[in-house]
């Protein structure tokens, strides 16, 4: 039996997929078990437990269509899940045409009324359990885990080689995000530097650009830091991830992939909310925010506040963060 589960983008969405990816795995032990994503995400969907090999499309115009011709002719697809649930995913799976499939989609419509009214209509369910429920026709159940990655053990061996003792049991501090309105304010970043415990390692994980200057300034006067923002794969940053001892993070792909490899994590919420389905799902967190009137203002963030005051990330101080490392009861900290 062939199976395939097509899931582009992002990072975040590739990593909730891996209950639903378990729960096949777990239905059909002998299917072959093939995730179609973009080459971006490769890596992390060959780590997600359950994924026996990935197929790699590009999306755009006649590369996406001679991907789609090259992975129909590896046919015939047995049963094709479509965890994207877009048009470009609709087009690739009349493409495959599988012998059966299963589609899952967002629940676009009462999300905007949401956004809109601040009414939520209907059952709201995390991502996860969304996918997996979806699934429910094809015996597909729940394992009860949480978002787990598989992170070779030559890929841990080599960040230990790279950068040693200093993300050994280290504070993570992943301050970017691909909107404005997700970031929570750079003086704050700063501020909670310094009032993190003295001896505590601190690594700063992101893409490049991602590291505010006020924050970088705040590690300079402390001392010990790591600076990795645009220097690491996702690979690398989930490795470097499970050896730390705990994540500060807003709602971002990242945080996803903390709660991956099962590292306790403070997450940092301003204009997204639960209903949206993206919060650490079944992890050690604590989730901080703010019950205020204009919430949920976007889907996934805009690059300015709609009312231009941005008190949803603004009312969640420093204090409050740290208040929340300690509430996790970590150990190792001083390293």
């Amino acid at each position: 039996m062939r199976i395939a589960v097509i899931r582009f983008s992002s990072l975040g969405d590739i990593l909730c997929t891996g209950p639903a990816v378990r729960g096949l795995r777990n239905a059909y032990p002998e299917a072959e078990l093939t995730f179609i994503t973009t080459q971006a995400y490769r890596q992390i969907a060959a780590a997600l437990p359950g994924v026996d090999r990935v197929a790699v499309v590009e999306r755009r115009g006649k590369r996406f269509a001679q991907d789609g011709e090259r992975i129909a002719w590896e046919g015939p697809w047995d049963l094709i899940v479509d965890l994207q649930g877009s048009p470009r995913s609709s087009r690739l799976l009349r493409r495959l045409k599988p012998v059966h499939s299963i589609v899952d989609t967002p629940p676009r419509t009462r999300r905007s009324l949401l956004i809109m009214t601040k009414a939520a209509i209907g059952r709201f369910d995390s991502v996860p359990l969304r996918m997996l429920r979806r699934l429910i026709p094809l015996r597909v159940m729940d394992d009860g885990g949480s978002l787990m990655l598989d992170v070779p053990s030559d890929m841990l061996e080599a960040v230990r080689e790279r950068w040693g003792r200093a993300v050994e049991n280290a504070i993570a501090l992943v301050p970017g995000a691909k909107h404005e309105t997700k970031r929570w304010p750079a003086n704050y970043w700063a501020e909670l530097a310094t009032r993190l415990p003295e001896r505590a390692k601190l690594v700063v994980l992101g893409t490049g650009g991602e590291n505010p200057p006020e924050l970088l300034s705040a590690l300079e006067r402390r001392g010990s830091y790591l600076d990795l923002t645009g220097q690491t794969t996702l690979s690398e940053m989930a490795a470097i991830l499970k050896s730390c001892a705990v994540a500060i993070t807003g709602d971002t792909g990242p945080m996803h992939l903390a709660v991956a490899v099962d590292v306790p994590l403070v997450a940092i919420f301003g204009p997204t909310v639960k209903e949206f389905g993206f919060f650490p799902f079944r992890a050690k967190a604590a989730v901080l925010q703010r019950n205020l009137w204009c919430r949920p203002c976007s889907a996934h963030g805009t690059e300015r506040c709609p009312l231009g005051h941005h008190r949803c990330m603004r009312e969640i101080q420093p204090a409050d963060v740290i208040e929340a490392l300690n509430g996790l009861d970590l150990k190792g900290l001083n390293g």
